[in-house]
């Protein structure tokens, strides 16, 4: 008994030192502004963020330097136009903003803007960066997927994809561009250096949004409009099953992360402010987190496992790492108590049995049997 209390003390000290220790999650003002777009250069500890006005109809933009240490804006940068979506060169930390106006790519580091790059006078729909192939900046707009290159600012090669182009993220661990459709109940693969089609995955419904791809599981995850998940087996190229994330079909899945080390995988879904947790390897849901308002990006923090989602007027983190272990506390004291409570049970059963077998023998006061 005095060893299950000790547990129990024990696990009590350890649940309210992680509640006290804990400051997330984190809210991250960004003024009257709704942060769209959002990107984490875990080496630099920097998180960026491009923004429009909270007006309506907007009346400024902006770009956004966060430290994510001290989770502070930095500075933030005049936009000219309405911000797209944004990618980041891992190794130099350039990073590339879409304008949605004028056709172009601004390019920032922490320090300010560094350039602008003419897109052809291709308007943006999409926008990844590969920095482990062919040091591009692919695109889509229209019907087609475009590479530019980032030092010459000119278009090197595209290709038509019939099922309407949309999204796109890049497998660094196979070399493969996955580009979701708006128009097909398909994912178009395709190669980098030649954007030549490789494959094409079926998926049982229209339509894929946006992607994550955990390169070391090789597993490919897709939101879809919908309350469900698509997940892809990226090493084959085959469609693997659909999960439902939430209950209502008036639900719809929209901005993806996922967290290569803990193969987590976050989606935001809307109305409301909930992002869903998955299990990477089963799909299954195990976990939600809140914010004020509808969730626009997502990103998770490769080196803290914070998962910063933005919202209006805001930027919230959670450090998904920590609510994971207070959740283990919690079971694991459950599971404590229940079983010192059969335990306590138990003995005051057996207790109570000695007794009543005792008030039969020879000698026991009160005892009826006689000597």
């Amino acid at each position: 008994m005095r060893k299950g209390l000790l547990a129990i003390v024990i696990l009590a000290l350890l649940l309210s030192q992680s509640a006290s220790a804990a400051s997330y999650p984190i809210t991250i003002s960004y003024g009257r502004s709704w942060p769209l777009s959002i990107v984490v250069d875990s080496a630099r500890g920097l998180i960026y963020v491009d923004s429009t006005s909270g007006e309506n109809p907007p009346v400024g933009f902006t770009f956004g330097v966060i430290n994510a240490t001290s989770h502070s804006l930095l500075r933030a940068f005049p936009l000219d136009e309405f911000p797209g979506p944004v990618a980041l060169d891992q190794a130099t930390g350039d990073v590339y903003v879409a304008g949605a106006g004028n056709d172009s790519i601004y390019v920032f580091n922490a320090t300010g803007a560094i350039g602008v790059l003419g897109t052809s006078g291709h308007q943006i729909l999409g926008m990844t960066y590969d920095g482990s192939v062919s040091s591009d900046i692919f695109f889509t707009s229209g019907s087609s997927v475009f590479a530019l290159d980032p030092g010459t600012s000119e278009v090197v090669r595209n290709a038509t994809v019939p099922g309407g182009p949309n999204l796109m993220v890049l497998d660094p661990a196979n070399g493969m561009l996955y580009v979701s459709e708006y128009l097909s109940a398909e994912i178009a693969v395709l190669n980098p250096t030649t954007l030549a089609p490789v494959s094409a995955i079926t998926l049982p419904a229209c339509c894929a949004d946006q992607m994550a791809v955990n390169p070391g599981t090789q597993t490919l995850y897709a939101s879809t409009g919908t309350n469900v998940v698509d997940i892809v087996n990226a090493a084959t190229g085959e469609f693997e099953k659909s999960v439902q994330v939430t209950q209502s079909s008036q639900n719809s899945t929209g901005p993806i992360a996922v967290d290569n080390e803990t193969n987590r995988v976050y989606v935001g879904s809307s109305p409301g402010g909930s992002i869903v947790e998955l299990d990477g390897s089963s799909g299954a849901v195990v976990g939600r987190f809140l914010v004020q308002s509808q969730v626009a990006g997502l990103a998770v923090d490769s080196r803290t496992q914070v998962l910063y989602a933005t919202n209006y007027h805001q930027v919230t983190g959670f450090d998904a790492a920590r609510t994971r272990s207070y959740r283990i506390l919690i079971v694991g004291l459950a599971i404590v108590i229940g079983a010192i409570g059969l335990i306590t049970v138990y003995v005051l059963l057996k207790r109570k049995d000695e007794r009543e077998r005792m008030k039969v023998q020879p000698g026991y006061p009160g005892s009826s049997v006689s000597k």
